[in-house]
Protein backbone atom coordinates (compact mmCIF):
# COMPACT_ATOMS: atom_id res chain seq x y z
CA UNK A 1 0.00 0.00 0.00
CA UNK A 2 2.42 2.40 0.50
CA UNK A 3 3.68 1.90 -3.15
CA UNK A 4 0.49 2.80 -4.35
CA UNK A 5 0.73 5.90 -1.86
CA UNK A 6 3.47 7.11 -3.27
CA UNK A 7 2.10 7.00 -6.99
CA UNK A 8 -1.01 8.90 -5.71
CA UNK A 9 1.83 11.75 -4.23
CA UNK A 10 3.22 11.74 -7.53
CA UNK A 11 -0.08 12.10 -9.22
CA UNK A 12 -1.34 14.98 -6.69
CA UNK A 13 2.08 16.64 -7.46
CA UNK A 14 1.44 16.56 -10.97
CA UNK A 15 -2.20 17.85 -10.93
CA UNK A 16 -0.65 20.93 -8.35
CA UNK A 17 1.38 21.62 -11.06
CA UNK A 18 -0.99 21.30 -14.50
CA UNK A 19 -3.43 23.70 -12.39
CA UNK A 20 -0.66 25.94 -11.85
CA UNK A 21 -0.44 26.05 -15.56
CA UNK A 22 -4.09 26.38 -16.26
CA UNK A 23 -3.99 29.16 -13.79
CA UNK A 24 -1.03 30.90 -15.36
CA UNK A 25 -3.13 30.93 -18.69
CA UNK A 26 -6.46 31.76 -18.09
CA UNK A 27 -4.80 34.80 -16.03
CA UNK A 28 -2.74 35.63 -18.85
CA UNK A 29 -5.25 35.15 -21.37
CA UNK A 30 -7.78 37.30 -19.37
CA UNK A 31 -5.14 40.02 -19.15
CA UNK A 32 -3.78 39.89 -22.66
CA UNK A 33 -6.37 38.36 -24.53
CA UNK A 34 -7.95 41.15 -25.59
CA UNK A 35 -4.98 42.95 -26.74
CA UNK A 36 -4.55 39.82 -29.62
CA UNK A 37 -6.26 40.45 -33.15
CA UNK A 38 -8.15 37.67 -34.41
CA UNK A 39 -10.86 37.15 -36.25
CA UNK A 40 -12.36 34.51 -33.38
CA UNK A 41 -14.01 37.20 -31.25
CA UNK A 42 -15.20 36.96 -28.08
CA UNK A 43 -16.67 33.87 -28.81
CA UNK A 44 -14.00 32.17 -29.09
CA UNK A 45 -11.98 33.67 -26.50
CA UNK A 46 -14.91 32.83 -23.88
CA UNK A 47 -14.81 28.74 -25.14
CA UNK A 48 -11.22 28.81 -24.41
CA UNK A 49 -11.53 30.39 -20.98
CA UNK A 50 -14.19 27.99 -20.27
CA UNK A 51 -12.29 24.62 -21.32
CA UNK A 52 -9.61 26.31 -19.04
CA UNK A 53 -12.09 26.69 -16.38
CA UNK A 54 -13.56 22.82 -16.71
CA UNK A 55 -10.10 21.63 -16.66
CA UNK A 56 -9.10 23.38 -13.68
CA UNK A 57 -12.52 22.00 -11.87
CA UNK A 58 -11.75 18.78 -12.82
CA UNK A 59 -8.34 18.88 -11.63
CA UNK A 60 -9.47 19.98 -8.32
CA UNK A 61 -12.27 17.40 -8.12
CA UNK A 62 -9.10 14.81 -8.90
CA UNK A 63 -7.09 16.45 -6.15
CA UNK A 64 -9.66 16.54 -3.78
CA UNK A 65 -10.46 13.04 -4.17
CA UNK A 66 -6.92 11.88 -3.87
CA UNK A 67 -5.88 13.82 -0.69
CA UNK A 68 -8.72 12.66 0.92
CA UNK A 69 -7.12 8.73 -0.20
CA UNK A 70 -4.11 10.07 0.68
CA UNK A 71 -5.68 10.96 4.51
CA UNK A 72 -7.66 8.04 5.23
CA UNK A 73 -6.55 4.29 5.00
CA UNK A 74 -10.03 3.25 4.03
CA UNK A 75 -10.50 5.16 1.18
CA UNK A 76 -7.15 4.14 -0.09
CA UNK A 77 -8.20 0.77 -0.13
CA UNK A 78 -11.40 1.55 -2.22
CA UNK A 79 -9.28 3.47 -4.70
CA UNK A 80 -6.53 0.99 -5.10
CA UNK A 81 -9.29 -1.47 -5.67
CA UNK A 82 -10.91 0.47 -7.96
CA UNK A 83 -8.00 1.29 -10.07
CA UNK A 84 -6.58 -2.30 -10.30
CA UNK A 85 -10.03 -4.30 -10.82
CA UNK A 86 -9.47 -6.10 -14.19
CA UNK A 87 -13.19 -6.03 -15.29
CA UNK A 88 -13.20 -2.97 -15.24
CA UNK A 89 -10.15 -2.60 -16.82
CA UNK A 90 -11.01 -4.56 -19.84
CA UNK A 91 -14.58 -2.83 -20.31
CA UNK A 92 -12.27 0.57 -20.68
CA UNK A 93 -10.30 -1.44 -23.06
CA UNK A 94 -12.74 -2.78 -24.87
CA UNK A 95 -14.53 0.77 -25.18
CA UNK A 96 -11.48 2.76 -25.52
CA UNK A 97 -10.73 0.30 -29.07
CA UNK A 98 -14.48 0.74 -30.09
CA UNK A 99 -14.60 4.68 -29.63
CA UNK A 100 -11.28 5.28 -31.55
CA UNK A 101 -12.55 3.15 -34.61
CA UNK A 102 -15.61 5.13 -34.14
CA UNK A 103 -13.97 8.66 -34.05
CA UNK A 104 -11.85 7.29 -37.19
CA UNK A 105 -14.60 6.86 -39.39
CA UNK A 106 -16.96 9.94 -38.07
CA UNK A 107 -13.56 12.41 -38.89
CA UNK A 108 -12.67 10.69 -41.98
CA UNK A 109 -16.28 10.75 -43.23
CA UNK A 110 -16.78 14.70 -41.55
CA UNK A 111 -13.56 14.93 -43.93
CA UNK A 112 -15.00 14.20 -47.12
CA UNK A 113 -18.60 15.34 -46.72
CA UNK A 114 -16.62 18.76 -45.82
CA UNK A 115 -14.72 19.08 -48.67
CA UNK A 116 -17.70 20.00 -50.70
CA UNK A 117 -18.33 22.65 -48.84
CA UNK A 118 -15.07 24.36 -47.29
CA UNK A 119 -11.80 23.62 -48.12
CA UNK A 120 -10.17 24.65 -45.08
CA UNK A 121 -12.67 22.60 -42.20
CA UNK A 122 -11.40 19.29 -44.92
CA UNK A 123 -7.78 19.82 -44.24
CA UNK A 124 -8.31 20.28 -40.61
CA UNK A 125 -10.41 17.64 -40.47
CA UNK A 126 -7.54 15.42 -42.21
CA UNK A 127 -5.09 17.23 -40.20
CA UNK A 128 -6.42 15.64 -36.96
CA UNK A 129 -7.41 12.31 -38.55
CA UNK A 130 -3.42 12.06 -39.05
CA UNK A 131 -2.64 13.25 -35.74
CA UNK A 132 -5.15 10.37 -34.25
CA UNK A 133 -3.52 7.78 -36.07
CA UNK A 134 -0.48 9.15 -35.28
CA UNK A 135 -0.90 8.60 -31.60
CA UNK A 136 -2.83 5.18 -32.09
CA UNK A 137 0.78 4.21 -33.97
CA UNK A 138 2.84 5.57 -31.14
CA UNK A 139 1.13 4.21 -28.37
CA UNK A 140 1.03 0.95 -29.91
CA UNK A 141 4.53 0.65 -30.84
CA UNK A 142 4.87 1.78 -27.14
CA UNK A 143 2.93 -0.80 -25.35
CA UNK A 144 4.33 -3.59 -27.82
CA UNK A 145 7.73 -2.91 -26.65
CA UNK A 146 6.58 -2.54 -23.22
CA UNK A 147 5.04 -5.52 -23.17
Amino acid sequence: MTEFRTVLTRRLRWLIGATSVFSLIVILTALYGHKVQSDAGDFVHGVQGGIFIGMQIIILLVGKKLRAALRNESLLKTLYIEEHDERKKLIMEKANSLSLYVTLFSVSLAAIVFGFFNVTISITLFAVLIVILLTRISTNQYYNRKF
